[in-house]
Parts: C-alpha cells; structure tokens; sequence
C-alpha cells in the first residue's frame, strides 16, 4: 500500500511527523510512503486537491478556507489525524512580570510566515476584553523578532520554539504559553474526499502508525524524542532539542491520539471567523473525519 505524502515546512512542532518516519511505523502498517520535500505553508494544498499527491499536514486552516470558497464535491478537503493539538506559539518579553493584560501598552511583533497564530491571540485578547497593542510590527521572521528582542527594538515576540528557548536563554522572560488556552487543533494530516475514498484503508493504516507515534513519543519523553529527529535540526544542539520537546509535552501540544478535538476545532474555527479569515464558522462534521467515529 503506497502513499505520497508531501511535507510541509520544517518546523519543530511538526515533530511527531518526523518521529513517525524514523520509527518506520508505517512500514509495521503495510505501508510505502514517498515522502515529498518541504515547501512553503500550505504550498502542496493544490496538489492534494487535484489528486496529484495523496496528504499533506497542516492546520485545519487550509480546510476551513477551502469549505468557505470551493464548490461541495469530491475535492473538498479534509482534517484528520491530529498530531498538533493546541497552539506552540508563546510570547516572549523583555521584561519580568508581564501578562497579556499589559499587552496593549507595549510594542507586539507577531509572526509574518502564517496568520493563525495572530488570529489566534487576538481572540484571546479580545475574550479578556483587551484591545489590540498600539505598537505592533509584522513584517519580521522569527530570527529577526529574536534579535530585535534583544536590542530592546521590540518588547514582546511572538515565536514558537526553537526561537521560544533562544529567547529565554537570552534573558526573555515568557509572558504566555498560548497552550494553555486549552485545545485549539494546530495540525493533521489533510486530503480531500476523493483520496479518503480511494485509499481509504492506506489511510487508515497511517492514521494508526500516527497514534503509535504519539503514544511512543509521550512515553520514550523529551531526551529520546529529540534524539530520534535529531538530524532534520542539524543546526540545534540536543539541550535546545530537549528544552522543546519538553515544552510541547508538558503542555500537551503534541496530541495523546489522533481524534480530531471538536473543542479545540470550534475554538480555531471561532478564531478565524472572529479575524475574517473566513465567512461562517467552519462546521466540524464537514471538515472532519476521525476514523474512530467509523
């Protein structure tokens, strides 16, 4: 059983991707996968539409988008597989004691690469009854946003790890952990109706060496996670390794199984609605397939 599966850009917290690769569980499955070079976010969605390729992951986004602006049919996309179940973005000052309510006073730069993040924290804000920051930049990646933290050009960044760990190690103080929102679905696997048809025991057979992976993740803990993947982060050392999959285990950012959170999906959903990112709530039944519900 074969599958083409493209990756989406390297990124620590798609770490469970990678783990499920260098434990060759979906070999145990039956499976062949070819897996496909990264890319730009979201930049294999047209593929997965077409067929041309089988899955690609990523945030419920690109479903969401896709069920707001496309015709019903057999190409529509679908999330499944959860593997990213709550936000990895965390906001990182350059000073002690600060909590979002003094967010609107100080100088914000959120992510540029993807909007949830921003999307995100601005429901938050707004949930807290607190206006949006004065100051806010968004035209720096997440290396620029470290140093400008660092010269005191900015007093708060918007960044998921390795950068939230550069930045502590720097002197940052951690103002938010956005996990702690609670669930708030981030990434899953991605394919549309007519591939989940066709291949749908592949499918399924990948869903369940994802579960394992998960389940081998949570138990083998930080020290061997980041040894497993160490080599698609040549350029971190395994402490910087650690102290991220520390953080993203301890909060639960990487799922316990791969049921698709109806919770943490209507809380995405609300976000993007709440931003403009999309016309009407996303509805869960049509975005979603959870292969325990079948």
């Amino acid at each position: 059983m074969k599958l083409t599966i493209a990756e989406n850009f390297r990124g620590l917290f798609y770490v469970p991707y990678y783990a499920l690769r260098e434990l060759s569980l979906a070999q145990e499955y039956g499976l062949d996968i070819e897996w496909l070079p990264p890319g730009s976010p979201g930049g294999a969605i047209h593929d997965v539409k077409s067929g041309k390729i089988d899955l690609t992951w990523g945030g419920p986004m690109r479903v969401m988008i896709d069920h707001d602006t496309s015709a019903d049919d057999e190409h529509r996309l679908l999330s499944l597989s959860e593997a990213v179940g709550r936000d990895p973005f965390c906001l990182i000052s350059n000073q002690p004691n600060l909590s979002l309510t003094d967010l609107p006073d100080l100088r914000l730069s959120i992510v540029k690469e993807v909007p949830t993040p921003w999307l995100c924290l601005q429901a938050d804000l707004a949930d807290r009854g607190l206006s949006l920051p004065r100051q806010l930049v968004t035209t720096w990646s997440m290396q620029e946003q470290l140093d400008a933290l660092a010269n005191n050009e900015v007093d708060v960044i918007q960044a998921f790890e390795p950068f939230v760990s550069q930045a502590l190690l720097g002197g940052g103080h951690l103002l938010y952990e956005a996990s702690k929102r609670g669930p708030t679905v981030y990434t899953g696997f991605i394919t549309s109706r007519a591939t989940l048809k066709s291949r749908y025991g592949e499918v399924a057979a990948l869903d369940a060496a994802l579960a394992k992976t998960l389940h081998w993740m949570h138990d083998a803990g930080p020290d061997e996670t980041a040894r497993l993947v160490n080599e698609y982060f040549s350029e971190l050392s395994h402490a910087q390794l650690i102290s991220a999959a520390s953080r993203y285990l301890a909060g639960s950012v990487w799922s316990h199984n791969t049921s698709i959170n109806r919770a943490g999906f209507e809380r995405l959903s609300e976000s993007f609605f709440r931003g403009g990112a999309i016309r009407v709530p996303a509805n869960y039944e049509s975005c979603v397939f959870n292969f325990g519900d079948h």
